[in-house]
């Protein structure tokens, strides 16, 4: 019986929680099998399934930046490769914008899975890698003006082929990064996740058959088009803008502009981003695909219930960037630092220009930026160590409660490293961690606090990247509440404090401390007196 309803009508549920039980898998084995602190304890790394054709059909419960980027990977490598290029038992590697991607740190894998000579799915992994070469050790170079002082870009090429791993490949890939060791175990915990996911579609596709897997995959999309539009219908018609700003362009310049008009007809929405600034040479443009992944993150954010993440979620969405800008940059343009702080302010747009209709379901600014510190350097033996980090900080306030306190907001879902990991692995001592209280806006309802962390150097020298935003644009109040207070990352060295820029590459020596104080979230609405503030 071909038939799904005759068959068993709970069939598209069992496989839906089954893809995403895969998913998740695919996250833990990439965790527990990875190299790289940032993978094994942070979680910088996201896993997906696509259907053949490239579209989403499940993902792991990771970092929504990673996830929105993901569902256009396997489109754009099908695009350039080709379908018929692709072979059972290959892995391609590719980290190139744009190819369906984001910045060049975060590597994907993917593996076509076939079943009888029939290509039926694609299991996907994303990692950031610590290091990717470029310029400057952990690959964020703040005085970057091209995508060459970045690091290696990784056009699709073929990884494995038969299920073995080409060593010509993996030779020239570790060649030109830092800690080429750590990044080989990365990319085998990559690769294992990859062969478990394909383990296990081949198990569900046998048990249900292949025509019933296509025709609950075509029914999902359906119903996850039918939530979006749900969703869509519950904001009221009509032509919005918003605006947020990244504090300058790397150069001491003024804030630059990411702005947004945001058209809603019915159940169907338009976001025009084409008035954002224009593409800087400094590492904060991104792709196209980056905003559109902090669109979905938000569309996704403003209902109760979850809207399961396909292909078919994106169908009422239209989404458009200009050429030329910071969101759709030249291809020769540098992308490291857009990734996570210009596609916060993608999603701040957006909530600042639907607030006065939705009051009730969005969020003050919270502490929009990576918060990222990246500190490394040169062993006696002549490898690589690198630590980074990203810091959350205050969440902003709600129509019904104050915002949490030292989180990550927007379309960051990382775990911090544990102080005594650092210190375990790494010439650091973190020497303080604590609650930055009183840095969140006040209002009726007020912001979250953000962090206070101090990291003293324990080795001769070593290197220290910074990149983060809000020390000049601070988390936005909604509604009369206040803005929280600014980011601020000092070097202290012999008593003498000196602050640090949002991108900005320093050199370390023993002792020095760096202190890095995150935003706090904004309040919403006014406080009402003194003792209730």
């Amino acid at each position: 019986m071909n038939s799904i309803t005759k068959m068993n009508p709970f069939l598209p549920e069992i496989i839906r929680q089954n893809l995403s039980s895969i998913a998740e898998e695919m996250t833990l084995i990439a965790m527990r099998s990875a190299r790289s602190p940032a993978l094994r304890e942070a979680g910088d790394l996201s896993s997906a399934l696509t259907n053949a054709d490239g579209e989403i059909i499940a993902q792991g419960k990771d970092l929504p930046i990673h996830l929105g980027v993901m569902s256009y990977t396997v489109k754009e490598l099908i695009k350039a490769v080709g379908r018929d290029s692709m072979e059972d038992g290959d892995i391609w590697i590719l980290n190139q914008p744009l190819i369906g991607g984001n910045h060049l740190p975060d590597v994907k894998l993917a593996k076509p899975i076939f079943i009888d000579g029939e290509l039926i799915a694609f299991s996907l992994s994303l990692a950031h890698w610590a290091d990717i070469g470029g310029a400057s050790p952990g690959s964020y170079f703040a005085s970057a003006e091209d995508i060459w002082q970045e690091g290696l870009q990784i056009p699709p090429i073929r990884l494995y082929s038969k299920n073995k791993v080409r060593p010509d490949i993996l030779a020239f890939i570790k060649a030109n990064v830092r800690g080429e060791m750590e990044r080989e175990g990365d990319i085998m915990a990559q690769v294992a996740s990859l062969m478990i996911a394909e383990k296990r579609i081949v198990e569900l596709v046998e048990m249900h058959g292949a025509g019933n897997f296509k025709e609950v995959l075509a029914k999902l999309f359906d119903f996850s088009e039918q939530q979006m539009r749900k969703v869509i219908s519950s904001i009221p018609d009509g032509t919005y803008f918003g605006e947020d700003f990244l504090d300058d362009d790397c150069r001491d310049g003024p804030p630059v502009p990411i702005r947004v008009r945001i058209v809603v007809a019915g159940d169907e929405i338009d976001f025009d981003f084409s008035e954002s600034a224009p593409q800087l040479r400094a590492p904060l443009n991104t792709t196209h695909f980056v905003t559109v992944a902090g669109v979905a993150f938000f569309m996704k954010t403003i209902v109760a219930t979850e809207v399961f993440h396909t292909g078919g979620a994106f169908r009422p969405i239209s989404i458009h960037t200009r050429k030329g800008t910071v969101l759709n940059p030249g291809r020769n343009y540098p992308v490291v630092g857009g990734n996570h702080e210009t596609a916060h302010c993608v999603v701040n747009a957006i909530t600042q220009a639907l607030a006065d209709v939705i009051p009730k379901v969005v969020t003050a600014g919270g502490c929009a930026t990576g918060g990222l510190l990246i500190f490394s350097g040169e062993r006696s033996d002549g490898t690589w160590w690198t630590f980074y980090e990203t810091h959350g900080g205050g969440e902003g306030a709600r129509h019904d409660r104050d915002g949490g306190v030292v989180t990550r907001v927007n379309i960051s879902n990382m775990m911090n490293t544990l102080a005594e990991f650092v210190e375990a692995e790494y010439p650091l001592r973190v020497i303080k961690s604590a609650v930055r209280t009183g840095s969140g806006g006040r209002g009726h309802y007020n912001g979250g606090d953000g962090l206070v962390r101090e990291y003293r150097v324990e080795c001769d020298e070593a290197h220290l990247t910074t990149m983060f935003q809000r020390r000049i644009v601070t988390p936005f109040g909604l509604f009369g509440g206040e803005n929280g207070e600014a980011f601020t990352v000092t070097l202290i060295r012999n008593d003498n404090l000196q602050t640090l820029k949002g991108a900005e590459n320093v050199r370390l020596l023993k002792g020095d401390v760096v202190r890095i104080e995150t935003a706090g979230g904004g309040g919403y609405g006014k406080a009402q007196t003194e003792d209730a503030a």
